[in-house]
């Protein structure tokens, strides 16, 4: 499914899928409607997505399921958001791995919208791969984009989530490492009680306060703990 030609796929089953960008394929002289967000061959069929065909109506008369992973990823890559969205539904009720890898690619998509889907799919699907797809989000170059990981992380994997927010924390982002403190107090364990004290000795005032209010709803012995270590 990773393996893309931006002109040809060629599949098992003898299906092939081309993608021309607008392509409307109307007869001459016939009456000009708005070009489609792309268009497709899927079995020697032409398949267009537009206002009028939705993607998951054109999802059932794909036969068979390589072809069906191949159109949703094509979609998630080169689709309008709103077609994007609906495609990422779609990758949500499949949940298998070629889904997460689909939906790990929209995580880096230029609009917000289509990135908060996909984290969302990927919480719904939950497990280690998808977790794992979460937290690759971490790496992002966007702030936004990294915080929300870290507050996802924390909804899909809860305990498992725990090493990926601790990493967090050492984020050079403030904004990153206070939704880690406020992530791991979703949480809530042991553990997630002694990496907050950690939050402690931020160097940004901001995470250092979070890291306080956590402790304080979370545990009073651990705040006082944490702010009177035995000497």
């Amino acid at each position: 499914m990773r393996k893309k030609n931006s002109l040809l796929i060629a599949i098992p089953l003898g299906v092939g899928l081309l993608v021309f960008g607008s392509l409307s394929f109307e007869p001459p002289g016939a009456v000009k409607r708005p070009a489609p967000s792309f268009s497709l061959f899927v079995n020697d069929q032409p398949v267009a997505i537009d206002r009028e065909v939705g993607v998951k109506d054109v999802l059932v008369t794909i036969e068979f399921e390589p072809a069906k992973a191949l159109f949703l990823e094509t979609v998630v890559l080169q689709g309008t958001v709103s077609d994007k969205k609906a495609a990422i539904r779609e990758l949500r009720q499949i949940g298998d791995s070629d889904s997460i890898a689909v939906l790990s690619t929209a995580l880096a998509d230029e609009d917000p919208r289509v990135r908060k889907a996909a984290f969302e799919a990927l919480s719904r699907i939950g497990g280690d791969e998808a977790l794992a797809a979460i937290a690759s989000a971490t790496a992002s170059n966007t702030p936004q984009t990294k915080a929300r990981a870290v507050e996802t992380l924390a909804n899909a994997g809860g305990y498992s989530a725990v090493d990926y927010l601790e990493l967090a924390l050492r984020d050079d982002d403030v904004l990153v490492r206070a939704a880690a403190v406020d992530a791991l107090g979703d949480i809530g364990d042991s553990r997630s009680v002694n990496i907050i004290s950690a939050a402690l000795r931020d160097p940004d005032p901001e995470v250092r306060e979070r890291a306080v209010e956590m402790l304080d709803e979370l545990n009073d012995d651990a705040l006082f703990h944490a702010l009177n270590p035995p000497r």
